[in-house]
């Protein structure tokens, strides 16, 4: 029996989540739990960006997006007290703390708001390719103001390094280089090129399309037209433009309009 039985984790990781001083916790796969973090912050990035009023995804958001699978992410949905001691919650105890004791939505919820062990391994191979896509966008993008001459890779490593810059795991490269930039700016003199850009992308692929600029800009003015289409005036670093412009063409297949304001 599962029930009291010391479970061997193997591969998988442990998700708990603590709620009026209970704890329960599930067996997930590291993997998959990772991959359905990034997605859920990456929506609710969207609809920040969005300015929707509903920005906390629910339990319910999880089970229908199509993208997450929690059947592949859990073990099983079957919720413990404890369980490297194979120890299950009770019944009683989910309906009084959940309401249901339904292990699919607990799971669900797990995702969302609880805390999960991720694999040393995946923290520190995870935060290696997020810190060398900061270091190589700033190294695109930044200059030295008092010589107008972009700054090395190694030195803007070393001073990310000295100014103990923590890197968010969970956050795309794009969205802290701002942020790093001001860090180390106590290290190294350092300023962002930036351009400005208008851009227009047809009403069929305004989803899509609004998700990949606000991923790599900053939105400044935009406008629905009575079409569907929608406008925007975005600064950006110079040095992600073509890769603005790559995915925004090979999105709408060539049907984006943009122009250069400002560079």
């Amino acid at each position: 029996m599962i029930d009291r039985a010391r479970i061997d984790l193997g591969s998988n990781i442990i998700g708990r989540i603590e709620k009026s001083g209970r704890t329960f916790e599930m067996l997930l796969d590291p993997e998959k739990a990772w991959e359905a973090k990034k997605i859920i912050r990456e929506e609710i990035n969207k609809r920040l960006k969005e300015g929707k009023e509903k920005t906390r995804l629910t339990p319910e958001d999880l089970i229908e997006n199509p993208q997450i699978d929690l059947e592949l992410i859990f073990e099983s949905f079957i919720v413990f007290e404890d369980l490297r001691r194979g120890k299950k919650a009770t019944d009683g105890d989910m309906e009084v703390i959940f309401g249901h004791t339904d292990g699919k939505e607990i799971g669900a919820k797990m995702l969302l708001d609880g805390d999960i062990q991720w694999t040393k391994t995946q923290r520190d191979e995870e935060r290696e390719k997020k810190l060398k896509q900061i270091i190589s966008i700033i190294a695109k993008n930044a200059i030295n103001p008092q010589n107008n001459k972009p700054h090395p890779y190694e030195r803007i490593e070393k001073a990310i390094e000295e100014a103990n810059v923590k890197i968010d795991l969970m956050k795309n490269a794009e969205e802290q280089v701002d942020d790093v930039v001001k860090k180390i700016r106590s290290i190294i003199p350092i300023k962002m090129e930036q351009i400005e850009m208008a851009i227009k992308i047809p009403a069929t692929y305004t989803a899509k399309g609004y998700n990949i600029v606000a991923q790599l800009t900053h939105v400044k003015k935009e406008e629905w037209q009575k079409d569907g289409s929608w406008v925007s005036v975005v600064t950006l670093p110079a040095g992600l433009q073509m890769e603005l412009l790559d995915k925004l063409n090979k999105l709408t297949h060539g049907r984006v309009q943009t122009k250069l304001i400002k560079s």
